[in-house]
């Protein structure tokens, strides 16, 4: 996508204002007021009460109805959630991979692929919400919003009369900024000299903060982020800044670090006695949810450990402690150091 794009798309944001040109008509659909956003909830208030007195579904009935014919279960979100742990998986792989191209290549399909089958799966429970008492409530308040913010070039309310509310509804839906555009407009000139200035003069937008529409809130906030990444002592190199997914990969990396290092400081709070401390082996009580996470405060060899018990016990059913793998060595290696321990002092007897 050419760099003119985001440029169009960035002076949309600093206007506050999506323009649309259908045929010899230009309409000018604005980001709403705080008054008319206030007023849009009594619409939307309105709307609900009136649809469930008129006997619409609320959530949990279409969640039954989904449920009894095999349109959607709980095993659905579940592998959904699934599937978005090994995403991450997949976008910290495309990180490690970022100089193999054909590899990266590879793995972004693999990215795609993924997101599709997840928006599928989460696609099955909201299938008819349009359906419900608050997707009636919610399609009117926005109906009302676009009513009272689109105009004509001549700054005149439009009277949809050529284009019904539903037809600029859609056009409105078609036009919205991605999180991906979003991104890079954040950390493509001009915006990023714009955001730096704006640091030392306090003025981005030419308005009150409170006053900040979601669009240029959503495009501050991803500023911000890349801000957060650009002053990292372990900040990436600018390709894969450039690139989302080797940067989201980058993000999990430094999460699960965190992640790692803030568990790893609960357990040794927890660990005070000196000789606990000091153990070979420490058992701590946990659920099973954490299990996994005080599992990889292993180190490698504790965790080869571990497996190597878990073979032997499925292998064999009961196995006494002695006769573990790991345990047998250490027996073993201690009945040597003892009995060369003894040759020694009889040597100098």
């Amino acid at each position: 996508m050419e760099d003119i794009y985001y440029e169009k798309v960035l002076n949309r944001i600093i206007q506050g204002r999506l323009r649309l040109r259908l045929g010899d008509l230009v309409l000018f659909i604005y980001e709403p007021t705080r008054d008319i956003i206030e007023e849009s909830f009594d619409i939307y208030d309105e709307a609900y009460k009136k649809a469930y007195f008129s006997g619409a579904y609320i959530k949990d009935q279409v969640l039954e109805i989904l449920l009894e014919n095999g349109m959607w279960s709980p095993l659905d979100d579940k592998q959904a959630e699934d599937l978005e742990k090994q995403l991450e998986d997949l976008k910290v792989e495309a990180f490690a991979s970022f100089v193999h191209k054909r590899k990266l290549f590879s793995i972004k399909k693999q990215i795609r692929k993924m997101e599709r089958d997840i928006l599928k799966l989460r696609h099955k429970q909201k299938q008819f919400d349009h359906m419900t008492c608050n997707g009636v409530a919610n399609f009117a308040r926005k109906c009302w919003l676009i009513e009272r913010t689109t105009k004509t070039q001549t700054g005149q309310p439009y009277d949809f009369k050529e284009f019904s509310i539903s037809t600029i509804l859609d056009m409105v839906a078609k036009h919205e900024i991605t999180p991906e555009v979003f991104r890079k407009v954040a950390r493509s000139q001009p915006f990023r000299s714009m955001w730096s200035l704006s640091k030392k003069t306090g003025d981005l937008f030419g308005c009150a903060s409170i006053d900040i529409d979601k669009n240029k809130l959503g495009l501050i906030s991803y500023a911000q982020m890349y801000d957060s990444v650009y002053e990292n002592p372990e900040s990436p190199k600018d390709e894969i800044i450039e690139d989302d997914d080797c940067l989201d990969g980058w993000f999990i990396v430094q999460r699960r670090k965190y992640e790692k290092n803030k568990k790893q400081a609960e357990i040794d709070s927890m660990i005070t006695n000196s000789k606990i401390a000091n153990s070979d082996e420490i058992f701590i009580m946990t659920s099973q949810e954490e299990a996994g996470e005080i599992y990889g405060l292993n180190s490698p060899l504790a965790r080869n450990k571990i497996k190597q018990r878990d073979e032997k016990i499925k292998a064999d059913g009961h196995v006494k402690l002695q006769h573990l793998p790991d345990i047998a060595m250490d027996i073993y290696m201690q009945n040597n150091q003892e009995a060369i321990a003894a040759m020694k002092s009889k040597a100098k007897g």
